[in-house]
């Protein structure tokens, strides 16, 4: 078993396709289909939680939608909410999970596979 905190998780769910069109070894495709199918359910944990902080937190308009930044990007937090929201986040994304060890190495990979730093970066809590 490995331990990582759900921030890492969602890192790897978020780069997880990186590697889909890549001719692996056998052995490591297997691995990582099985990882992946792993991170996704820790993710939809993390999705669920993270929508219970929304709806705690969020300001809302009149018809109880959740109100935006101008822009589209943030979501805009109740006055006065912010410090205790932003601990909520933060205990959420450093919560440690434990998952099991499918024993991957960089060396598994072959020298072969090219792959982006973030990709690899997200994908490093997971190696040997």
């Amino acid at each position: 078993m490995v331990n990582v905190t759900m921030d890492q998780i969602i890192a790897f769910r978020n780069s997880g396709d990186a590697f889909r069109s890549q001719a692996l070894p056998l052995k490591v495709a297997y691995k990582l289909n099985k990882l992946k199918k792993v991170v996704e359910v820790e993710g939809e944990f993390y999705s669920s939680k993270f929508q219970e902080i929304v709806d705690k937190y969020a300001k809302k308009d009149d018809d109880g939608n959740v109100v935006f930044s101008e822009d589209g990007n943030q979501i805009m937090i109740q006055d006065g909410k912010i410090e205790e929201c932003n601990e909520a986040l933060e205990d959420l994304q450093k919560l440690t999970v434990e998952v099991d060890n499918f024993n991957l190495s960089i060396d598994d990979f072959g020298d072969n596979i090219e792959c982006a730093p973030e990709d690899l970066e997200a994908l490093m809590p997971f190696l040997d």
